[in-house]
């Protein structure tokens, strides 16, 4: 100490700084422990919350996966459940999807479809190139009908079949379009039912005309009685001039007959021919006919009733009433029922037939719907009509 110049009275001064000192670092070394205890303990927590919220981020990723894949489940359940064919297409008009229904119709795997172009391989040779250029309209951005349209597929067996066509743009999620999306559906069963219940109409139309002829058979067996009747004189009458001697045979007279006797057969074939035709089962032709025609189709059969029940038939066709578009068979049997209905509603000998009420009138008339020229479109058609009144006597 003496040569360090310290002096041995000054030792605890010296003593006491020193450990002044030490406990100075102490401090300073216990603090920075504790700050870093603190820094540690921070960083830790820290840790556990990024551990925290990468494990939540995790479970709700999977979470969404989960659901992304229960929807497409869904999706997929619910388009192989279809029996609508949808098929998307690109703007290119490659098959960019299919669903099994359309698989279906076209006979034909997903594989062999999905990437092919125009023509596609459900398209009947024939009718390529309308399909082609109707495929190009519906690519240039055309405004699709909402209604669809109707076409025709070709199965991969050869078979034709008759579908409905609705389209709609295919848009992503920028909004821009991709393409277009179709609904398919099979018309062959429709057409199966529609053709049944037309054919099943027709039965019942010729039903109904074979209960309209039954009704008249007995005013038919009258009516050719008096032609037949009238043959049979004719016929004896000549006959019996035939037996005269050949140089005194009556050429006029025998004219005569034989002229009668052809009125008389006439007469009876156009009754027999009247009916025929009105029963004869057929398809339904629609055909331009003059409304006269139409009334001297039905004029026998409404003759016969007429005069059965003492009432006088009056028919007037105004001149000039152009051909009508329709189906003869049925249109006769319209005019021949209203004929029919007209002479039921008179009650036999109310009024008497001494009255000269007894009249059935039916008149053919033509009018216009509208004079000169319809709004911003073509003339106005003329409607013929056909009337049927008692005057007023029931």
């Amino acid at each position: 100490l003496a040569e360090r110049g310290v002096h041995i009275g000054d030792a605890p001064v010296h003593a006491a700084r020193a450990q002044a000192g030490h406990q100075r670092v102490f401090h300073g070394l216990a603090k920075r422990q504790r700050i870093g205890h603190v820094e540690l303990g921070a960083l830790s927590l820290a840790l556990l919350a990024v551990l925290f919220l990468l494990g939540r981020d995790i479970r709700l990723r999977q979470r969404a996966e989960l659901d992304v894949a229960d929807a497409l489940a869904f999706r997929k359940a619910m388009e192989d459940s279809l029996v609508t064919g949808l098929r998307a297409r690109g703007m290119d008009g490659r098959i960019t999807y299919v669903n099994p229904a359309f698989c279906q119709m076209v006979g034909l795997p997903a594989e062999q479809l999905i990437g092919t172009g125009p023509p596609a391989p459900w398209w009947p040779p024939e009718l390529a190139d309308e399909y082609q250029q109707r495929q190009a309209v519906r690519l240039a951005g055309k405004i699709l009908p909402r209604e669809g349209y109707e076409s025709v597929f070709q199965r991969s067996d050869g078979t034709r079949f008759p579908v409905l066509i609705i389209e709609a743009p295919l848009i992503d999620a920028q909004g821009n379009q991709t393409g277009f999306m179709s609904a398919i559906l099979d018309l062959t069963e429709q057409r199966r039912v529609e053709d049944l219940n037309r054919t099943s109409q027709e039965r019942l139309q010729a039903t109904a005309r074979l209960a309209t002829v039954g009704e008249m058979a007995s005013l038919l067996s009258h009516e050719l009685n008096q032609p037949l009747a009238a043959i049979s004189s004719y016929a004896s009458g000549t006959l019996n001039l035939l037996e005269e001697p050949a140089g005194q045979l009556p050429q006029a007279d025998l004219l005569q007959a034989m002229r009668r006797i052809s009125e008389q057969a006439e007469r009876a074939g156009r009754v027999i021919k009247s009916v025929a035709d009105f029963v004869r089962r057929r398809e339904q032709v629609r055909e331009a006919v003059t409304p006269q025609s139409l009334i001297d189709a039905i004029q026998p059969l409404l003759a016969l009733q007429a005069k059965k029940q003492g009432i006088r038939l009056h028919i007037e066709v105004a001149p000039g009433c152009p051909a009508v578009l329709c189906d003869r068979t049925m249109v006769e049997q319209v005019l021949l029922n209203l004929g029919r209905n007209g002479m039921q509603a008179m009650p036999f000998d109310n009024p008497p037939i001494s009255s000269g009420l007894r009249v059935l009138h039916l008149a053919v008339g033509q009018t216009r719907a509208h004079a000169g020229l319809a709004p911003g479109g073509e003339p106005r058609k003329s409607w013929v009509n056909f009337a049927v009144t008692d005057h007023g006597q029931g």
